[in-house]
């Protein structure tokens, strides 16, 4: 547990109850952060890192690029992307607790919070930085990545009455 938070999570939006996802599941630098139906792929699985003073950088899975607001703006509306870590301010976050497992995701960078764009309950609606209103397009829960099936054992299956 990374202070608290499970070492790698899925971010479900309380709005529209899809997760963020990696578009397309792109290794590429810029690539946007969007909503999506929960499937647990690698590019809706992200790495919780403690950075100190109660940061942290969101790390997806399959790329091993990190959240980050595009060209540092402080601007509301900014799109959240994925980026190679360089450790500014504009991928590091605060995980705030808002009570009953909801959190807001706010970028140490601008103060403001990750936010599905436009209240949008479709998928692929972009994930974007806004001032804090408290609304459910804001709040983030997480969920537990089911365990991935190990191998299945090899040989015949045995049934109870066979010798």
């Amino acid at each position: 547990m990374a202070d608290g938070f499970p070492d790698v999570g899925i971010w479900q939006s309380l709005h529209s109850l899809m997760v963020l996802d990696v578009t397309g599941g792109s290794v590429d630098n810029g690539a946007p952060l969007i909503q999506w139906d929960m499937h647990g792929g690698d590019m809706q699985r992200f790495r919780v890192e403690p950075l100190g003073g109660g940061q942290f950088a969101l790390r997806a899975v399959h790329s091993g690029k990190v959240l980050d607001v595009s060209g540092w703006s402080a601007d509301n509306g900014a799109p959240i992307q994925q980026w190679d870590w360089h450790g500014g301010n504009n991928q590091r976050f605060w995980i705030d607790d808002v009570g009953g497992d909801r959190f807001g995701i706010r970028s140490v960078h601008s103060g403001k919070v990750l936010d599905v764009s436009g209240w949008s309950t479709e998928h692929g609606a972009g994930i974007q930085q806004w001032d804090w209103h408290g609304g459910n397009n804001q709040l983030w829960q997480i969920v537990m990545p089911a365990a991935r099936p190990g191998p299945r054992p090899g040989g015949a299956v045995r049934f109870d009455d066979e010798p």
